[in-house]
């Protein structure tokens, strides 16, 4: 055998073995927590993989996630891995170049090309497989096909801080896009957080939810200063930094369900510079004591962006689509509408409640909009879907409503 041959036996052998690693991997994971904290048990335990393998397993794992439903089950699991490659990335791929040369061949063709050169094997249509509960305001194909693209990582520059930014980005050659003045994006894999002082500097928030800024400033005329507010599924704070950010004189309040959610919005709010707010634990299904919240005064603003499927962010988690449970759809809508309804009854005359979901399902949002509506004396001034699945970035829902003693 020549000397050539054996080398090329041997490379075939090692990225195999990529594969076989993956596919150890992927059927171990359960589903029970988010991918990359498992991933980071796995090579934390596995100390043989060096940065170039982690990098490669990684990718090959997310690359399968991508694809959802869409593959014949009688395909084998290396084959699906192989047929993530060809599909998702758009380079030469040395792992194809050695195991499908054909495909790496083809692998900078237009995907509409590459999915009919698999289309035994392949059916685009079943990769979201939940279509029977999307919203009629989405395009089923271009959300079903965002799948197979990798989201950008979105910044917020905020205000006073864009010369800081964009000289640091120039002074470390970081490629970015300019959306807006105050909104950049980058490749995924950027350490921007390297580079920017994140969260002082600059928010890394996606970009519709950024937009959630703006339609509140479109629709919140009379609101300017001195505004109290409550986030009130806080999570790690990144809305009320962005209505800290909108409004002077705000005053806010924010709660989460655990004590340790808060703790690291805690940390949050003291790198973005928020000293002055008010937090507390609460767990918005059930009623609330009123003397808990606020000392007992309402609110001109509360923010509920709710617990929801996450399904408008799927593409930036894959794997959270492969073990959805059609059924919690309906258990979702059910709690927020019980955190909604408790929320309200903290809003002022006169107050607004901005509704916010990072779903595409009916159920989480058009029909909430109309128990909310019609149950809570609430006003809907606008509704609207923040579609992300063209320009990489994350879909949102956000329905802005007004209190006043004339709603019927």
């Amino acid at each position: 055998m020549k000397t050539g041959e054996q080398f090329s036996i041997k490379q075939g052998n090692h990225f195999h073995r990529y594969l076989q690693y993956a596919t150890g991997i992927l059927s171990k994971y359960n589903g029970r927590e988010p991918f990359h904290l498992y991933l980071k048990k796995y090579f934390s335990e596995n100390k043989k993989h060096g940065s170039r393998d982690r990098k490669r397993i990684t990718s090959l794992c997310y690359n399968y996630f991508r694809l959802g439903f869409s593959v014949s089950s009688s395909v084998e699991m290396e084959e699906k891995l192989l047929l993530s490659i060809f599909l998702i990335e758009k380079k030469s791929s040395v792992i194809l170049e050695q195991l499908k040369p054909g495909w790496n061949q083809k692998i900078q063709q237009d995907i509409s090309e590459k999915i009919n050169e698999v289309k035994n094997i392949f059916a685009p249509e079943k990769i979201f497989p939940f279509s029977n509960e999307l919203s009629d305001e989405i395009n089923f194909q271009l959300f079903d096909l965002s799948f197979l693209i990798q989201p950008k990582l979105f910044i917020r520059i905020r205000p006073g801080y864009k010369n800081t930014v964009f000289d640091k980005l120039k002074a470390a050659n970081i490629s970015f896009e300019k959306i807006s003045d105050s909104c950049l994006a980058f490749a995924n894999t950027e350490k921007v957080s390297n580079i920017i002082n994140i969260d002082k500097e600059a928010v890394i928030q996606d970009y519709n939810s950024q937009r959630v800024g703006d339609f509140l400033k479109s629709n919140i005329l009379n609101l300017t200063s001195g505004i109290s507010v409550w986030d009130c599924c806080a999570a790690s704070g990144g809305k009320s930094i962005l209505a800290y950010d909108l409004f002077k004189n705000i005053n806010i309040t924010v709660s989460d369900t655990r004590i340790n959610i808060l703790e690291n919005l805690k940390k949050r709010f003291s790198k973005a510079g928020i000293r002055n707010y008010h937090s507390f634990i609460a767990d918005l299904s059930a009623p609330c004591p009123t003397e808990r919240i606020n000392g007992g005064h309402s609110f001109d603003l509360i923010i509920a962006d709710v617990p929801c499927s996450g399904s408008g962010t799927w593409s930036r988690t894959p794997e959270q689509m492969n073990y959805f449970s059609e059924k919690n759809i309906d258990n979702y809508s059910i709690l927020q509408k019980k955190i909604v309804s408790n929320a309200v009854k903290f809003l002022n005359e006169e107050g607004y409640l901005l509704y916010i979901t990072c779903s595409v399902f009916f159920k989480e949002n058009e029909e909430n909009v109309d128990f909310i509506q019609k149950n809570l004396n609430l006003k809907l001034i606008e509704s609207k879907y923040l579609k992300g699945y063209e320009m990489q970035a994350d879909t949102l829902f956000v329905a802005l409503f007004k209190k006043s003693a004339f709603c019927n």
